[in-house]
């Protein structure tokens, strides 16, 4: 199957209609419509000031009711606050400030919720999901990309989540294949893509590996790079774009982060598009972790000279 990024983006202005105002229309995202000066207090997301907020709780419902239909959170009734709390700041904030569409939204979600091990969030947000458009095979393959980044085991129980949406939803199982390897060509595969996307830094890498370890990297190539990386559906951008949300989730890998941060812009990602994704990030893993994720981005955007 063809790679391509169904939600390539051809102008922010023109394409960043992301979260819906107060009378359910829909509304640009943050960088689209924001300007910042020195005097400002505060981001106008969408055109609307998130320090006035006004509209702000019927903008929240109207673009949750958008994009994930007629499920609850569950802990309406017995904690109003909480989910008021949680719906205002993700889909009235968040959602008209991530310089990325809904739909890739969704796929960092889903991203972080299986990194989380969030199962009960990650049920709703397949369902939302294929409600806003992403196809199965995208899902899948979002969920699949995981494996690298937090192994087997939590993907497999995430899986079992997202088939067990897909069956309720009518979509039969097995979906297609896409993996493009076989036993024969996937190390050659993953290096020749490892050099190809990132540089002779991995030539440089591999010949100062002690030998004893040089199996370690030959798996990476092998697995991660050839086995992961070229399989179908989702193009390079969109992989590194859930490779940054995975890793930044995990929150222990400054050097991993930094890399696939490179990847993505080398990909063709903005910075607002990589802002976007701690953007997403945020809610669901915290401050202290975006900020730390803002800090080692902003790295890559202003080297050291």
């Amino acid at each position: 199957m063809e790679k391509r990024n169904r939600f390539l983006k051809i102008a922010v202005v023109s394409a960043g209609l992301y979260c819906l105002g107060t009378a359910g229309v829909a509304m640009p995202s943050v960088s689209a419509a924001s300007t910042v000066s020195a005097g400002d207090t505060a981001v106008t997301a969408g055109g609307v000031s998130v320090a006035d907020g006004t509209g702000r709780a019927a903008r929240a419902e109207q673009t949750w009711t958008k994009r994930m239909g007629t499920q609850t959170l569950g802990i309406e009734k017995t904690d109003p606050e909480l989910a008021a709390l949680m719906k205002g700041y993700i889909y009235g904030d968040i959602a008209c400030q991530a310089a990325l569409t809904p739909q890739e939204q969704d796929m960092v979600t889903l991203a972080v919720l299986t990194v989380n091990q969030d199962y009960g969030l990650l049920r709703k947000n397949v369902q939302g999901a294929l409600q806003y458009g992403v196809t199965p095979l995208e899902i899948r393959e979002t969920l699949y990309h995981m494996a690298p980044y937090i192994g087997f085991p939590r993907v497999i129980e995430a899986v079992e989540v997202m088939n067990g949406v897909f069956r309720k939803n009518g979509i039969r199982l097995p979906l297609d294949a896409q993996g493009t390897t076989t036993d024969a060509d996937r190390f050659a595969k993953g290096l020749k893509f490892q050099v190809d996307t990132y540089g002779e830094r991995i030539t440089r890498m591999r010949a100062g590996t002690p030998d004893f370890q040089k199996h370690l990297q030959d798996d990476l190539s092998a697995f991660c790079f050839g086995d992961i990386y070229t399989r179908g559906t989702l193009d390079l951008k969109t992989r590194e774009m859930i490779t940054v949300a995975a890793i930044g989730a995990l929150g222990n890998d400054s050097p991993q982060f930094i890399s696939h941060v490179r990847g993505y812009l080398a990909a063709g990602a903005t910075q607002n598009e990589v802002v976007g994704v701690l953007t997403v990030l945020n809610p669901y893993v915290g401050f202290p972790r975006t900020l730390n994720m803002l800090r080692e981005s902003n790295s890559v955007f202003t080297p050291a000279r």
